[in-house]
């Protein structure tokens, strides 16, 4: 599948690299895949990036052409914006040698960037009661992580040729410490790891490995898990306490939540600003063998 803008044929790689930013934000917000969830992240993505090329192309038709100075400034900003000039190169996939080509990219950014301040104009410091307001209905990301402390029992698949032996060696233990076996003693006397491993202590998501992660966050203080596997070998955790998360006061995050604010206002002027554009442009669909008939 192809898209055309106004005549302009949208690369396939932009579609996917959009797609890969909405499924990853939204598989590290839940901690679990969406697969499910495919057909919805690629409209998105494909509502994105034509978005994206409608504000280019109305920027490059009506936005008056950047001076050399200004071209240099914006080059110098997108390289700071990247960590510096190696990185730049390194990621952008442009090259030293395309000076050329780097200064007209630059200059439709910089095109781009006035039409974006021209749309949202001048900001104003938002008010005390918009901002508070914006802080109670987006909570959950001013709010700390949940964390959770365990106790671990580890036996190595390297240590053994017969997996399946091992796993019911675990199963054993697993129903020892059920019965009510003391678990640090269990694990002091059967696990791979040192007894100064035992206690991992607090984490929180994204911290450990997934399979360990995905076990522990799904169970109650004093539970035993189930024997579980990962590539490394077979698990047994016990959670000893948890910490749900918990809202930060405003005061302590104000800086952040007017940052947020601000970004929210102004993606809601350049979203209205974009459908509108979208009422006169010409967007198209095709199947790729289609457009290589028409190319």
């Amino acid at each position: 599948m192809q898209i055309i803008v106004n005549g302009e044929r949208v690369h396939p790689d932009l579609i996917d690299q959009e797609f890969c930013q909405i499924k990853s934000w939204h598989e590290q917000q839940s901690q679990v895949s969406c697969c499910e969830r495919d057909d919805e992240f690629l409209a998105q993505a494909k509502e994105n990036v034509i978005g994206r090329v409608l504000l280019s192309q109305k920027a490059e038709s009506s936005m008056p052409e950047p001076s050399d100075a200004e071209i240099h400034e914006t080059i110098e900003q997108m390289k700071r914006n990247y960590g510096g000039e190696a990185p730049f190169f390194a990621q952008t996939g442009f090259r030293p040698d395309e000076a050329n080509l780097l200064r007209q990219q630059a200059a439709i950014h910089g095109k781009v960037n006035k039409l974006v301040q021209k749309i949202c104009g001048e900001e104003t410091p938002p008010k005390e009661e918009s901002l508070r307001q914006y802080y109670g209905e987006n909570m959950k990301q001013y709010s700390s992580e949940p964390r959770v402390r365990a106790m671990h029992i580890y036996k190595s698949l390297r240590q053994t040729q017969d997996k399946e032996a091992l796993f019911e060696e675990c199963c054993r233990v697993r129903e020892e410490l059920a019965a009510g076996a003391d678990f640090t003693a269990v694990a002091e006397r059967f696990s791979d790891k040192p007894k100064e491993e035992v206690d991992l202590g607090w984490f929180q998501r994204g911290e450990l490995m997934d399979e360990f992660e995905f076990v522990t966050f799904s169970m109650n203080v004093g539970e035993v898990s189930p024997v579980f596997a990962s590539s490394h070998g077979f698990h047994i955790a016990k959670v000893t306490e948890k910490e749900p998360a918990t809202p930060q006061p405003f005061e302590a995050v104000k800086d952040k939540v007017v940052e947020d604010f601000r970004l929210n206002c102004r993606n809601q002027k350049l979203k209205i600003y974009v459908e509108k554009l979208r009422i006169d442009a010409n967007i198209q669909e095709i199947e790729d063998e289609e457009t290589e008939q028409k190319h």
